[in-house]
């Protein structure tokens, strides 16, 4: 018999050779998985002296899968997704060896003016997923990711919502013999939040009383493209211009009027969320994991008045935007004690 409480899901190393399937080394720590094969099917239409349509001749013409990853969002596992994401073959490297010895920061920035397909030396990665119950396992290879939705507010742990695409499903078993990795949960209270005038500045500014709640959303711009390539599965990779948006709700005040006065203005800000664990990473040492999301980016709309609890706000959207001057658009940096892939 299935069960649900059994369901899990487990992930490779980045893939040696884009798209061939390779064993987990990491479970996934997520809260209902699901996952679409995605199969064309053609029902041919032929003369056979008949009124019935269809005689069960349908073939597949082509495969894909999706899979939808919730987990809440931790610094260990969203390197994964950044690498699927964003940028991969990231080295990690460690800011302060000598004194925090057990704290790597692994740090990501798509490219603007190269490709970030996987197919070149540093696009994204792609990762084999395993993924079932007590009863059944199935396997995906080559996945990469296509959106990924980072989201808080008071009250509750960061949560994440990771779509990714790969090629097939295959029958498989899980790769045994796996250890919950060790992670930290990231409470939207211990979120630092600030706002600056140049990427050079970022981070020097708090404001400590003025998020409410974010909803963060890159669509990669990646995508199969099928070709005739001997298989039913795409393994042609393109991507499209992109740039991640934000949702802000801001409380009203000073702080929110200030920004009003960037939106009518058409004025380029610059933001930082740097979402904290709570346990130190090296005792003593004040280094809690992180993940940090920094962006240039320009209000798209300021909504009328909202209502939070009781309390005036205003959820503004915004895009991320290229900054000439601090050669960025956006970043994200994952600050944990994971040294590499496992």
């Amino acid at each position: 018999m299935t069960l649900e409480a059994f369901r899990k899901a487990q992930i490779s190393n980045e893939e040696g050779t884009v798209g061939t399937a390779e064993a987990a080394t990491e479970i996934l720590l997520t809260h209902g998985l699901t996952w679409h094969e995605d199969l064309v099917i053609h029902y041919p239409r032929n003369d056979r002296g008949s009124l019935a349509l269809h005689e069960a001749d349908d073939e597949i013409m082509q495969k894909m899968v999706t899979l939808t990853i919730p987990s809440y969002l931790t610094p260990r596992q969203a390197a994964f997704y950044a690498g699927m994401a964003i940028r991969g073959n990231v080295t990690a490297t460690q800011p302060d060896a000598v004194n925090q010895p057990n704290a790597y920061l692994w740090s990501h920035e798509q490219g603007d003016t190269t490709a970030n397909t996987p197919d070149i030396a540093n696009g994204v990665n792609t990762h084999t997923i395993e993924y079932g119950d007590n009863t059944q396992c199935y396997e995906t290879e080559g996945c990469f990711g296509v959106n990924w939705v980072i989201s808080g507010r008071p009250g509750e742990p960061i949560e994440s919502v990771f779509t990714a695409v790969g090629r097939q499903r295959t029958d498989t078993s899980f790769t045994g013999a796996l250890s919950k990795p060790t992670v930290q949960l990231m409470p939207f209270n211990k979120t630092a939040f600030s706002i600056d005038t140049s990427w050079a500045n970022l981070g020097n500014t708090s404001k400590t009383e003025l998020l409410r709640a974010f909803t963060f959303t890159f669509d990669t711009g990646l995508r199969f493209v099928p070709t005739a390539n001997g298989e039913l599965y795409p393994t042609k990779v393109a991507e499209a211009r992109k740039a991640p948006t934000f949702s802000f709700t801001y409380l009203w005040g000073s702080d929110a009027d200030a920004e009003r006065t960037k939106y009518e203005a058409r004025t380029t800000t610059f933001v930082r969320l740097k979402m904290y664990g709570q346990t130190e990473l090296d005792s003593g040492e004040s280094n809690l994991p992180y993940v940090e999301i920094n962006a240039a980016i320009r209000y798209t709309d300021w909504p009328a008045w909202g209502e939070d609890e009781g309390l005036s706000t205003f959820e503004v959207p915004a895009t991320a935007v290229y900054d000439a001057t601090g050669t960025h658009m956006w970043t994200l940096n994952c600050y944990n004690l994971m040294s590499a892939f496992p």
